[in-house]
């Protein structure tokens, strides 16, 4: 009887409109800066909605009665488990209910994109300084009428990727973890593609108990030289020497490594593969472990806390100086994400390096290997390479994880794991190079050579 006493006037609908109006962005990064969970965005966007569109306060309130986009906001929030939970709530009816809404090509698309960057631009925005008199012209595009061309033919098809509907191409893209497309890994999960991957995550199955390695995808390239060689401290030297005295104004850059060691160059992509909320945190970096085909046997039998710091192993990784780890891509592909990149400043910091990924956050990293003298060609040095181990911590991850899995009487999620990356087969790795006489090596695909 009272409903109409507690209620906003009209008048006061309209001024509360219209202040949300101009102020819902804001309020949209504040829940991301925050990290509000997904009741208390809910929340807000409802609120948002009410005052937005005023009803009959007798009308009988109802979450379908929202407008698509307000729903769509809400379920921008959700993590991929929720969102499937909703999706079997009831009976999916197009454009009447929630789990329409949650089933559609609009909304799975979107969390593809969010996640494998299927679809988005990955061009680097290279920037020219502008000189009187010269107009700089796109190389790949002669006419405006080609560029809207081939708009129209970059237009992706779920069958393309296995599935009927975004839905299903989801989860298929997330079973066999698919390395997320960018400028770099160019979104090829085998050694066929553009940018060849030699090494991909591990998955344990289903008989594993619950982890947060299984919510953490290490992919690994390689920096492939002209020759397929691995580098030398004095082959190096050397071309810096060069470039030195060809006038080319750079410094001289030491090497403090050793010279009876060689080097290969790995670009590492990490990602976060959790929706929702909560991060995933590795460390320190140095910590990462690459054992070869003899080790990996060896502490898998006794044990990998035999791995200490004064164990020399095959393969070690170069900590400090000029090839020390460093950033070559850090990428959300949401396109709400106002947090800073701040690839420089960790390339540029000294001692411990610990790494944060947020969800559906994308790390592409470049180190350096040191290997044997006798491994000339990355083929020795790859064959060789039986993972890559990484130390990984849970952060910000819901506290009632363990309880609710209890309550299913199912395992509680661990916060910390060893992220595993398998190394292709020697077979499978000689179908990207082929021999030359002379006991030389070239790629099959010399489009990999460009250098990042």
């Amino acid at each position: 009887d009272h409903a109409s006493e507690r209620w906003p006037s009209h008048g006061q609908r309209s001024s509360i409109t219209q202040w949300l109006s101009f102020n819902y962005i804001t309020i949209k990064r504040t829940i991301h800066a925050l990290r509000i969970n997904t009741l208390a965005s809910a929340l807000i966007t409802l609120a948002f909605a009410l005052m937005s569109h005023p009803m009959d306060i007798t009308t009988r309130l109802s979450f379908d009665a929202l407008p698509d986009e307000v729903q769509r906001s809400i379920l921008g929030y959700m993590d991929i488990s929720s969102l499937a939970a909703l999706c079997m709530t009831h009976k999916a009816v197009e454009n009447e209910n929630i789990a329409s809404l949650c089933s559609d090509d609009v909304t799975w698309y979107a969390i593809i994109q969010s996640r494998f960057g299927i679809g988005c631009n990955h061009r680097r925005i290279i920037r020219k300084q502008k000189q009187e008199g010269v107009v700089f012209a796109s190389r790949s595009l002669s006419s405006s009428i080609d560029g809207m061309r081939s708009t129209e033919g970059r237009k992706r098809r779920p069958t393309t990727y296995g599935g009927k509907d975004w839905k299903e191409a989801y989860r298929v893209l997330s079973s066999t973890m698919k390395i997320p497309e960018m400028n770099i890994t160019s979104g090829s999960h085998n050694v066929s593609g553009g940018s060849a991957c030699f090494a991909s995550p591990y998955l344990r199955g289903r008989k594993v108990k619950n982890s947060v390695a299984d919510y953490f995808g290490v992919w690994c390239m390689v920096n492939h030289a002209e020759n397929c060689r691995t580098k030398t401290v004095q082959v190096q030297m050397g071309r810096r020497r060069r470039r030195t005295h060809r006038g080319i104004a750079r410094e001289p850059v030491s090497l403090p490594y050793r010279l009876d060691r060689r080097y290969i160059e790995l670009k590492l992509c990490l990602q976060n593969t959790k929706s929702g909320f909560g991060r995933v945190v590795i460390p320190d970096i140095s910590a990462m472990r690459i054992p070869s085909l003899d080790e990996e046997a060896c502490f898998a039998s006794y044990g990998w806390d035999k791995w200490d710091d004064e164990y020399d192993s095959t393969f070690q990784l170069v900590e400090a100086g000029p090839w020390a780890p460093r950033i070559l891509l850090r990428r959300r592909f949401s396109d709400d994400d106002a947090a800073h990149l701040d690839a420089q400043e960790w390339n540029a910091k000294s001692g411990v390096k610990d790494l944060i990924l947020r969800p559906f956050e994308v790390v592409v990293l470049s180190v350096h290997i040191s290997c044997p003298e006798s491994m000339v060609f990355e083929t020795d040095a790859l064959s060789s390479m039986s993972s890559i181990r990484i130390p990984i911590v849970a952060d910000g991850w819901p506290s009632t994880i363990k309880q609710v899995n209890n309550t299913h009487g199912c395992e509680a999620t661990s916060k910390k794991d060893v992220s595993i990356a398998r190394f292709v087969p020697e077979d499978s790795l000689w179908e990207c190079y082929s021999q030359l006489p002379g006991g030389c090596l070239s790629l099959v695909d010399r489009s990999r050579l460009v250098p990042v």
